[in-house]
């Protein structure tokens, strides 16, 4: 795949619930797997030749259409919009979750407009390669675990949607709304609500009625 032709997949895509293939390890650093990580960074840092900042704080590759097992996680992400060290992994594979969950919101640039508030385990065990094919194995902690949490789903098929069962907790947020229900909490009772109707929609649109 060419770096510029780079585009997040629609939410009806198939991709997106299908589980991401595994690399073999001899395989990541070949041109074909290094091409698809640095396709993967261009999308997370714009246009940006430096690549100083990133512009979101999690990806994984199927949400751009490429059906392998590599996220982009930023460990210096806090939650209200500071943002550092965005970092590759490959094959990531969760070997222990804490008992302690909280809530908190989430997005993502493949569910379209819909956000939520989504309950899961506040710390983690990570186990993955580097793009130089170098094992790793890291605890996690707040934030920066449930990046790892939904980036991982992600590879596994599945949503953040499928997690919230409240309809409650499924919200709408436009785009310009987005910095104030992140930033100032809003999210804990926001008005603008998603009905699981509407997702489906958005998700299936060939099945939906006019």
């Amino acid at each position: 795949m060419p770096t510029g032709s780079a585009r997040f997949v629609l939410p009806s895509d198939p991709i997106l619930i299908t589980i991401a293939q595994g690399i073999p390890v001899d395989d990541i650093i070949s041109e074909r797997i290094q091409s698809e990580i640095e396709t993967m960074l261009h999308v997370a840092y714009g246009e940006q030749k430096g690549r100083t900042k990133p512009v979101l704080v999690g990806l994984a590759a199927p949400q751009i259409g490429i059906p392998k097992r590599i996220i982009l996680v930023d460990t210096g992400a806090d939650g209200h919009g500071g943002v550092s060290n965005l970092t590759v992994f490959i094959n990531p594979h969760i070997t222990w979750h804490s008992k302690e969950t909280n809530e908190w919101y989430e997005g993502c640039f493949s569910t379209d407009r819909v956000c939520g508030i989504v309950e899961r385990p506040v710390s983690i065990r990570l186990s993955a390669y580097d793009r130089n094919g170098k094992r790793l194995r890291h605890s996690y902690s707040g934030y920066v675990a449930r990046i790892f949490q939904h980036e991982i789903d992600h590879l596994d098929g599945r949503e953040f949607t499928s997690r919230i069962t409240d309809d409650a907790k499924l919200h709408w947020v436009e785009q310009d709304e987005f910095p104030d229900y992140r930033n100032n909490e809003s999210w804990r009772n926001w008005p603008h609500k998603c009905p699981k109707e509407k997702w489906e929609r958005i998700k299936h649109p060939s099945q939906a009625h006019s």
